[in-house]
């Protein structure tokens, strides 16, 4: 499985306490004179640190880790004392979020550690904690204000994807060409998005994959565990098209592509097809990449085909908020009366209904007439009635399109080549392929609707939404 799976988003508990000088009331400050002594206050913020501790390690979702809190003081000076403000740097360096308590007067607190620090800041509840975003907000830092812990939950989520997508590295198999010729609005400047999401990549020739494939072929140790897996996926198939041999094939060019990820730390792929069809080398392997791609969506490894960047970009995302494999396609207009699109390619996933969901029905059917070239047929129609959610990233990707549709059919299950279709129906298909115009002919599709979380996401990550 992927390893950002096992990131957390790791954060730091800072209670705020304002240690006043003495018995008074004003504009700012009511009780009773045995409530409002120093001493009373102090033993009352011990207790409430307690319970903020306790509500924040029992509410936190399985993608978090809770540091060590903070307690921090300051006075009526209105300054917080950096000594105090230092309690926190044991570990900053593994700090991503500061979750500070609600207290009396908790602003200065919060918005001194921003400034400190430069890390996110949160805050559950309201009026304070709408107060330090606003602050925050305004001058370039991140504050947030999750109305209850529910909403913090669903925060920490999409920043956990935000983290996921910085730890996360793209294997990129690339030709003497600059531009993938099959789709020509591929993402180019890939340090722009390394500097923007921090996505890394590695570049390799694809002559260094097929040598793979060889030693792949040429280990025992591969070799077994190949076999092991082209048994295991024609066992469970509900029925296979195909000699055992080339399914083989393809599995070899799948464990081929681990390899060679694990070598150079990556994990996400993106192959061309069109230049290095053109080779002959996938004719003289008997090789196509669908298969590999659909195995490796469903150990949570983004996968594209076509060496198309902008379409593995927004894969990436719907796959790390939704916990699914994902589908991708070119997308056209079949029924522009209904509005249903089909989403076109031999690249579906057994996991696309959730990583830790039973696996789904399938067959194994060759992607040429000559046999080769195995790919997963999933029938589609089988979820008629299901609410998808599709997006691209622009050739900048500074925006994203979304679309949320429902799976009304399939086409080309049963038929050779990079045939099958999912059918969608969506809610302005005209308006849907005059804003792909912008964004290219390509679609990655998660089953749900995750349209507000990937809203939300682009304003965490900087990017714009079109909606379709």
């Amino acid at each position: 499985m992927n390893w950002v799976f096992n990131i957390k988003l790791n954060v730091k508990p800072v209670f705020p306490f304002l240690a006043h000088s003495g018995v008074y009331e004003g504009p700012c400050r009511v009780g009773k004179p045995e409530d409002l002594s120093p001493e009373e206050e102090r033993r009352r913020a011990k207790m409430m640190y307690k319970e903020f501790c306790r509500e924040v390690r029992e509410n936190l979702p399985s993608n978090a880790e809770m540091l060590e809190p903070a307690f921090i003081e300051w006075s009526e000076d209105w300054v917080v004392p950096e000594e105090e403000l230092d309690k926190v740097k044991g570990d900053i360096g593994e700090t991503d979020l500061f979750l500070v308590a609600r207290t009396s007067s908790p602003q200065y607190p919060s918005i001194s550690l921003a400034h400190k620090f430069g890390k996110p800041v949160a805050m559950v509840g309201q009026v304070s904690s709408i107060d330090v975003a606003a602050y925050l907000r305004a001058r370039g830092l991140e504050g947030y204000s999750p109305i209850d812990f529910e909403d913090l939950r669903r925060l920490i989520s999409l920043l956990w994807v935000r983290k996921a997508v910085r730890n996360s590295r793209v294997l990129i198999v690339t030709e003497e060409n600059p531009l993938p010729v099959g789709v020509v609005s591929s993402i180019m400047n890939l340090e722009n998005i390394k500097r923007r999401f921090g996505l890394d990549y590695r570049c390799i020739p694809s002559r260094e994959i097929f040598e793979e494939m060889d030693e792949v072929s040429s280990s025992v140790e591969h070799r077994e565990r190949a076999e092991a897996i082209t048994d295991n996926l024609i066992e469970n198939a509900e029925a296979v098209h195909m000699k055992r041999d080339y399914v083989l094939s393809s599995v070899i060019f799948y464990l081929a592509a681990k390899s060679l990820m694990n070598k150079y730390r990556c994990n996400a792929f993106v192959i061309p097809c069109f230049e290095i069809c053109a080779k002959r080398i996938p004719e003289k392997k008997k090789v196509t990449f669908c298969l590999a791609h659909s195995l490796l969506k469903d150990e949570g490894f983004p996968s594209a085909c076509e060496g198309d960047l902008n379409v593995l970009l927004s894969m990436m995302l719907l796959m790390y908020v939704s916990g699914k494999s994902a589908y991708m396609g070119n997308s056209y207009v079949i029924d522009k009366e209904r509005n249903v699109m089909a989403l076109h390619h031999d690249v579906p996933g057994l996991k696309m209904k959730g990583f830790n969901e039973p696996n789904l029905p399938y067959e194994v059917r060759s992607f040429t007439y000559g046999g080769w070239g195995a790919t997963i047929r999933y029938d589609f129609s089988r979820d008629n009635g299901e609410t998808v959610t599709m997006a691209r990233f622009d050739p900048k990707a500074e925006r994203l399109l979304i679309i949320k549709g429902e799976i009304v059919g399939c086409g080309g299950f049963d038929e050779v080549g990079c045939k099958l279709r999912a059918h969608i129906k969506v809610s302005n298909i005209v308006d849907l392929f005059h804003k792909e115009a912008d964004f290219g002919h390509h679609l990655a599709m998660v089953y749900g609707d995750y349209t507000n979380e990937i809203k939300e996401l682009s304003k965490i990550m900087g990017f714009e939404i079109v909606e379709a």
